[in-house]
């Protein structure tokens, strides 16, 4: 019997023989065959990464679309091409900020006095640790009580004064032994902001050498006096003062005896004594608003000039209404003094905002003698709206140069690039190509499309702008400019103004939208229902309530012996009312009529006191006459509105003027004009990139959604090619070892054969 071969021997195809019971090598036949069977998913992984590599193109894509759109949108504004620059010509005396609001102008400004905060200090101590041994007492500090007893030392008393936190900081000097010093600095400048202060309850102002001498008024007003500020009207003083150990009292005016006690009385409560009395003089609480907050102060004015006080037991000292003197003043309360323009004016701060619109000036340098004087000049920042023009230019070049660069195709390795023939970044690069040299309705004839700023694509597609060309235009037709860029609209006459829209407000065209008017616009109005005939014999309340105050009603106290007039006067002096309606006199009755147009300015006044001509007329209810505010009503276009006082907003879901919001002042109903809405180059893009972009319903969006469910059906198909790979490998494992199997049997009975047939022979 012949033997089988055992040794090595080659093969084309790689498989070689040896070393098993058959002599094959199964593992590389198994590993060839599995290997041939993993080309398939060899290539969806190719495939996958190539969609893979576009999707992060696509997202790169779509990160310089979007800077595309936000340069754009940041010249969609009005202000864009408003912007004002400030310059001093002696900044080392004053200089000069602004905001976009500022217009043009220069100004001539010359300073005679810098504001200052009060600074005041005591008399000298032994030192600033040591008790001082002070009679028991309270003073009152902006309207806040401080306790002193004899062991307080100055360290001590300046800290009590800094916990109250009202505005009035305590420092400590130690000059060494007998020259140790309290000092208090009034946190803000300004003539009304020197520090309110009084003994209350025994002498330690006096006691400290901070005050001395005679009491006299601390604020004046015309023919009186003012206390301090207040938190409420009703409330006790001396709660609000966090004061204890108060009691009845008393003071004087004109030599009447007025009896008060802090513990109890509220402002309202003093005033209403004094009117009470009949001292030839009046009282009342006036409101003040000052950032937001309200407080009040109780007004003491006389009938011919100012009363005559007597504070034997410290009331009117306590509340602010008269003070001692500072003993040392260090720096005195002073407002800043300046002339801008010839014209003499002042200011509590040395930092003023209200006197040229939109900017500020900062006063640095004083002297009433000799005034240091600047030129200041706000001309256009005409650098800053290249600025942003510049923007626009850099960030389409990148996007249309990202768009090149990966759109090449390379001779060498017959590859493209991975945008090479895209049909997306196509359409994005020719839509925003379109834009920029589109005509924009509503403009003038020399400026209707950016060539007009010297606009141009070179031959390699960059884009650029001629500077001299986008200056003049700047510099001569600011508006002109503008209106290329931004959403705009314009009225057939004066009583329709543009406000605002939005990306989903169509443009008119060539055509416009006309406005037809249903409803006008109209104010709120309030009438007592009955005649005031006299002064007011009792205090009374009156409460303002209705839409336009919402869910704070607000009330206001009327003094005994208040008039007609006087209640009209003290509405429109108000420190909130004032800004909200006016009153005035209509025969023997009050009229109020509100300064907000529409629905949200209604409002309606009640009284705690039944009308009878010996108060305002206004009654507690059902008495008195209040008519609410009408919105404007009509329809753009001929769409639906939401009206809201003269301003009228074209509904969601409408066609063309979704969003539009327009202002109508005028008298007439029935179509009373129309609007020309148009959308320049800035907006234009924004819109159109905000749609490619969205994360809804964006080109880039889907087109990111189809990549993604492409990528996740490719590793499905992997997933079930790898599961039906490994099961054949686990197939062809079976039945290779049944072969070798069953030739290691063949071979043991080869040889158990061979073995007999050498016995029998």
């Amino acid at each position: 019997m012949s033997s089988i071969a055992t040794g090595n021997t080659g093969s084309a195809s790689g498989i070689t023989f040896g070393g098993l019971a058959s002599g094959i090598d199964t593992t590389s036949i198994i590993s060839r065959l599995v290997a041939l069977e993993q080309i398939p998913i060899n290539r969806l992984q190719a495939r996958q990464q190539e969609i893979q590599n576009k999707q992060g193109t696509y997202a790169n894509l779509k990160s310089r679309m979007s800077a595309v759109a936000q340069a754009a949108g940041a010249l969609n504004n009005p202000d864009a091409f408003n912007p004002v620059t400030g310059s001093s010509s002696t900044p080392l005396t004053a200089t000069i900020s602004t905001t976009s609001s500022a217009t043009a102008g220069t100004y001539n400004l010359q300073v005679l006095k810098l504001a200052a905060a009060q600074k005041i200090t005591s008399s000298a101590q032994s030192d600033t640790t040591s008790a001082l041994g002070l009679p028991t007492g309270t003073f009152t500090l902006k309207g806040r009580a401080v306790d002193i007893d004899a062991s307080d030392s100055l360290t001590t008393i300046a800290r009590k004064v800094n916990s109250l936190g009202v505005g009035v900081t305590a420092s400590l000097i130690d000059g060494g032994t007998g020259s140790a010093y309290l000092t208090l600095t009034s946190s803000s400048m300004g003539a009304a902001n020197k520090i309110s202060m009084g003994d209350l309850k025994g002498t330690p102002l006096e006691s400290l050498g901070i005050t001395s001498g005679a009491a006299s008024v601390r604020e004046s007003i015309t023919n009186g006096a003012t206390s301090t500020a207040f938190s409420s009207s009703s409330s006790p003083i001396g709660t609000q003062m966090a004061a204890t150990g108060l009691g009845a009292s008393s003071f004087s005016i004109n030599g009447t005896v007025i009896n008060a006690d802090l513990s109890v009385n509220s402002l309202q409560d003093v005033a209403n004594s004094i009117n009470a009395a009949s001292v030839g003089a009046t009282a009342s609480v006036r409101s003040v608003t000052t950032a937001g907050v309200t407080s009040y102060k109780l007004d003491i004015v006389g009938a011919a000039g100012t009363p005559t006080f007597n504070d034997p037991n410290n009331v009117l000292s306590g509340i602010g209404v008269l003070q001692q003197a500072p003993v040392k003043e260090i720096v005195a309360a002073s407002d800043a003094s300046y002339k801008l323009d010839g014209l003499l004016l002042s200011n509590s701060s040395n930092s003023i905002s209200t006197a040229i619109p939109g900017a500020t000036i900062t006063l640095l340098m004083a002297d009433a003698t000799t005034p240091p004087s600047t030129t200041l000049s706000l001309n256009r920042d005409v650098g800053s709206i290249k600025s942003k023009v510049q923007n626009l230019v850099d960030a389409y070049n990148t996007l249309t140069g990202y768009i090149g660069q990966n759109s090449k195709f390379d001779s060498k390795t017959n590859l493209g690039g991975p945008l090479l023939g895209d049909s997306v970044s196509q359409q994005v690069q020719s839509s925003i190509s379109n834009i920029l040299f589109n005509n924009v309705p509503g403009t003038s004839q020399s400026y209707s499309n950016l060539t007009a700023l010297g606009f141009q694509f070179d031959t390699s597609g960059i884009l650029s702008f001629d500077d001299t060309k986008l200056t003049n235009a700047i510099n001569s037709a600011p508006d002109d400019v503008s209106k290329l860029f931004r959403s705009f609209g314009t009225g057939s006459n004066s009583t329709i103004s543009y406000v605002s829209s939005t990306s989903k407000t169509l443009a008119s065209g060539v055509s416009n939208y006309s406005l037809n008017i249903t409803q006008l616009a109209t104010k709120a109005t309030f009438d007592s229902g009955a005649d005031s005939t006299g002064a007011s014999t009792a205090a009374e309340t009156l409460n303002f309530t209705g839409s336009m105050f919402g869910a704070s009603p607000y009330s206001m106290t009327l003094d005994i012996g208040s008039t007609l007039a006087s209640t009209v006067a003290k509405i429109n002096s108000d420190s909130k009312l004032k800004d909200q309606v006016f009153a005035s006199v209509n025969g023997n009755r009050i009229h109020i009529d509100s300064k907000r147009f529409g629905a949200n300015g209604s409002f309606s006044v009640s009284s705690t006191m039944p009308p009878d001509g010996a108060n305002s007329g206004i009654g507690t209810g059902g008495v008195s006459t209040a008519v609410a505010g009408k919105d404007v009503a009509g329809t753009i276009n001929g769409e639906a509105v939401t009206g809201s006082g003269q301003f009228m907003t074209g509904n969601i879901g409408n066609k063309t003027t979704e969003g539009l919001q327009l202002q109508y002042t005028g008298t007439s109903t029935g179509i009373v004009g129309n609007m020309v809405y148009s959308k320049g180059v800035g907006s234009q893009l924004n819109e159109l990139i905000g749609g490619y972009t969205d994360g809804q319903t964006g080109l880039m969006t889907i087109t990111d959604t189809s990549l993604q469910k492409e990528i996740d059906g490719i590793t499905t198909q992997m997933t079930d090619l790898n599961n039906r790979l490994a099961g054949y490998q686990q197939d062809l494992k079976v039945k290779f070892a049944a072969m070798e199997s069953a030739i290691s049997k063949f071979q043991q009975q080869s040889s158990q054969l061979a073995g007999l047939s050498t016995r029998v022979g």
